[in-house]
């Protein structure tokens, strides 16, 4: 029987696994979901009890007993899922239905269109990928669960997603648009927080305060790295993704205040 300290992530990722292993060396009871066998393994040797599942496939008759738990995090990339929308929503609602009482969906702030500054009530889609994520949060909201928060992650930077080869050595339209990223290191404190919480709003955004342009970052990101800097033409006023709702909700700021200084710690 699993307690109000147990989670169940599906999709041990770039961000799940480590959070689960956090989680674990807090005392939840956490397990959770690769699609790779010997990483599975792997993860089990580290006391993270992890099942292989293939979300493209049909969903189980019944809710692997590995997965009950009181929290269930979806951590699961768009690349990931074929009708992403529609099989998120059937696996949190398959989920709901084996006891889980609290789901976290791990969105993305591609749901903010046009420009300006945007807060958790400015969802509105201009392309394909921001429409079909908001239609995976509205598909995961209404799985039947007591309460449902709706983490809207900025650009994802820090562990083995090093931004200097993101853009490196190639052209771009936009070089004084904003930059909107969340490092790993935050992820790691701010989700464990909330977790602890049951005043969940249903949605928050996380996003560093800190938005140089896509030109001075990208480039001094490949500097850093000795790797061919992108060259950029054109302005482009952009978006700024404001993150602060969640600092005033947990008492907490962003380790990362300033990406100039993030770059140049992790040379």
């Amino acid at each position: 029987m699993f307690t109000e300290r147990s989670i169940a992530i599906l999709g041990l990722g770039w961000l799940g696994e480590p959070l689960g292993l956090t989680l674990q060396q807090q005392g939840w009871q956490v397990s959770g979901t690769s699609r790779d066998e010997s990483k599975a393994e792997r993860l089990q040797q580290q006391g993270l009890h992890t099942i292989t599942m293939e979300f493209n496939a049909p969903l189980p008759a019944q809710w692997p007993d590995a997965l009950r738990a009181h929290t269930l995090l979806l951590c699961v990339p768009p690349g990931k899922l074929d009708n992403y929308a529609s099989r998120l929503g059937q696996l949190a609602q398959a989920a709901v239905a084996a006891g889980t009482q609290r789901v976290i969906f791990t969105s993305a702030t591609s749901v903010y269109g046009g420009t300006g500054i945007k807060t958790e009530h400015d969802a509105s889609p201009d392309g394909p990928r921001g429409e079909r994520m908001l239609a995976a949060e509205q598909a995961v909201q209404a799985c039947g669960a007591r309460q449902v928060l709706i983490l809207r992650l900025s650009g994802l930077v820090g562990g083995n997603r090093e931004p200097g080869r993101f853009l490196a050595g190639r052209e771009f339209d936009g070089g004084d648009e904003p930059v909107n990223l969340v490092a790993q290191e935050d992820l790691l404190r701010f989700i464990p927080a909330l977790l602890a919480r049951n005043d969940w709003p249903a949605v928050l955004n996380l996003s560093a305060p800190h938005h140089p342009s896509r030109r001075d970052f990208y480039r001094e990101a490949a500097r850093l790295q000795q790797l061919p800097p992108p060259i950029f033409s054109g302005g482009g006023a952009g978006k700024t993704i404001d993150g602060s709702a969640i600092c005033g909700l947990l008492g907490m700021d962003y380790s990362v205040t300033d990406w100039f200084e993030w770059l140049q710690a992790r040379r």
